[in-house]
């Protein structure tokens, strides 16, 4: 990445705009472009099929319809007990050849069929060429094709005969077993009804609908003209178990380049204002940044005066003019400091004296305490030779309390020196005090060896005399305990002295934790806890549980530190 970056920072920031300009404008609109125009024709395509399929589906369910009806009544004729009955009789008895059964037999016929339009007429023909028709009217050119030897069983024909064509439904019928007569039902449509039926059931203007024969063969309707350029899609259906099908055909449409010019003029244009947008901004950057440049040129080559380099002019608020803006009071600091530096009367000779002063100062602390310690160890001595035995004890427990306060460097200590030193100041208090409280001592070996901030426990056990054993003459008790607890170490210092209110007890703790310090306020206390927190963090410090007439128990918790 940085590689990257720093090739580029090696030309201009207008060639960087153009780059990017090309990168993430002018490409992607390219693809876009192209991805666009192949998505539409794709989908233009992939539509049109289901188009075409949902069309034909649709027309072939309205069509299946039609004969499904057909059917339904041709077979209500042909089982149809008083037909077969009047047919029967009218072919086996003489009695029974009257105007009257003929009547009886057409009018069935005609109460059966005369509801659908699309029938052109219906008639039953007997061996003897005798028939029964409805309408009356009707020629018996359906006889005529029954003799041609096209019927071989019941189903649909198509005669194509000049002057005769005709598409029915036929079904021959043994009416008497016996003598084996049998009758023929024939049942004639109407093409031009079915050519209206099949113009309905279309779908769309761009769709035609022919029913044809198994050989292909149209037998209704008309489809498209051959000479016709355009491709033909062309989806077929059979109507129901008749053994015809119907075909739909849909002219197809050339590819509408619309979308991809109407595309092409919108790339023109964005690509027109997003080339001017980059020119403004590239205007927009250079101006300021040559300007700002001939600025620093000038200052360089001491062309402008000081009182010129101080003006704060009124710059935009853009990042040119921030950069101006810094730029101008960056000289002015420059100069103050120039100034400073000019009237400032410490010369390089005071400064070495200051120095050797500090250095003077430092040794002769390093030799103090060593004075002290010396003094006060001929003071123990002194005691023991004249038998002050207590005087003694106090003497060397004070010079070991000051050799850890005073002597060690650094802000941390071993624990073991800091229990040393808590121990030290506690044998002094309980000399001082008459033996008014003892102290138990409960520290576990393996911390010892640990580091912890310096005098922690000293200000945290004074409290303990100070306060928690006022009044009280003896009798007293201070239990320190130290210990490992997970990653942390625990010190715990309780006291059986006469303890406080929990009011009194939080107003201690937000005292320690305020940045405020107040008069009469635990300085050590507070000292103690923010210290802790400054070396180790926040998680860190004491912690203060008390019970009026009980007693006070503090805690602190420090990180294992090696």
């Amino acid at each position: 990445m940085n590689r990257f970056v720093e090739r580029l920072r090696q030309i201009s920031v207008r060639r960087r705009l153009m780059y990017a300009f090309v990168i993430l404008c002018a490409l992607p609109l390219v693809a876009l472009m192209f991805v666009s125009a192949g998505f539409e024709y794709w989908y233009g395509q992939n539509n049109a099929r289901k188009n075409y399929e949902n069309f034909a589906y649709e027309s072939s369910i309205r069509v299946n319809d039609v004969f499904d009806q057909l059917e339904l009544k041709f077979d209500y004729l042909v089982k149809n007990n008083d037909v077969l009955t009047d047919l029967y009789l009218y072919s086996s008895t003489e009695e029974y050849q009257t105007v009257a059964v003929v009547n009886r037999i057409e009018n069935t016929i005609a109460s059966i069929m005369s509801t659908k339009d699309e029938i052109l007429y219906t008639a039953i023909g007997l061996e003897n060429e005798e028939s029964f028709m409805y309408p009356k009217n009707q020629s018996a050119a359906w006889y005529m094709s029954a003799e041609s030897g096209d019927i071989q069983s019941a189903g649909w024909y198509y005669n194509p005969k000049e002057g005769q064509a005709m598409f029915y439904r036929m079904e021959e019928i043994e009416i008497d077993y016996i003598h084996e007569v049998e009758a023929v039902f024939v049942m004639v449509l109407d093409q031009q009804i079915l050519e209206g039926i099949l113009r309905d059931a279309t779908g769309s203007y761009k769709q035609r609908l022919v029913i044809k024969n198994n050989n292909g063969r149209v037998i209704v309707g008309r489809g498209f003209e051959q000479d016709i350029t355009s491709k033909i899609h062309v989806i077929t259906h059979p109507i129901g178990e008749t053994g015809y099908y119907i075909e739909s055909s849909f002219l197809v449409e050339a590819y509408n380049w619309q979308g991809v010019w109407t595309t092409l003029i919108l790339f023109v244009i964005v690509l027109f204002v997003a080339g001017g947008t980059l020119y403004l901004v590239n205007e927009s950057i250079r101006l300021p940044l040559e300007a700002l440049l001939s600025r620093i040129d000038a200052i360089n080559n001491d062309k402008e005066q000081s009182s010129d380099l101080m003006t704060m002019e009124a710059y935009p608020k853009d990042e040119h003019g921030i950069l101006n803006r810094e730029f101008t009071s960056m000289l002015r600091r420059l100069d103050r400091i120039l100034q400073e530096t000019y009237k400032s009367k410490i010369t390089e000779a005071e400064l070495r004296t200051r120095i050797k002063e500090l250095e003077l100062i430092d040794l002769q602390q390093r030799i103090n305490p060593h004075f002290f310690y010396n003094l006060l160890d001929n003071v123990f001595w002194m005691t023991q030779m004249k038998g002050y035995d207590e005087i003694g004890e106090m003497v060397s427990a004070l010079g070991g309390f000051f050799k850890t306060s005073v002597s060690e460097k650094g802000a941390y200590v071993t624990i073991g020196t800091e229990v040393e030193n808590a121990k030290s100041y506690v044998r002094l208090q309980e000399i001082m005090h008459k033996n008014q409280f003892n102290a138990i001592w409960s520290i576990e070996p393996e911390i010892l060896h640990h580091k912890t901030v310096k005098l922690v426990l000293q200000p945290i056990i004074e409290n303990c005399i100070n306060h928690g054993f006022e009044g009280v003459e003896e009798g007293g008790m201070i239990r320190i305990n130290g210990y490992k607890e997970k990653n942390q170490i625990l010190f715990e210092i309780s006291d059986n002295g006469k303890g406080m209110s929990e009011a009194t007890c939080q107003k201690i703790r937000e005292k320690m934790n305020s940045a405020q310090l107040g008069v009469g306020d635990s300085i050590g206390m507070r000292n103690v806890n923010q210290r802790i927190k400054i070396y180790f963090g926040e998680a860190y410090g004491i912690h203060i549980q008390s019970k009026l007439g009980v007693g006070t128990t503090v805690s602190l918790t420090i990180p294992i530190k090696e």
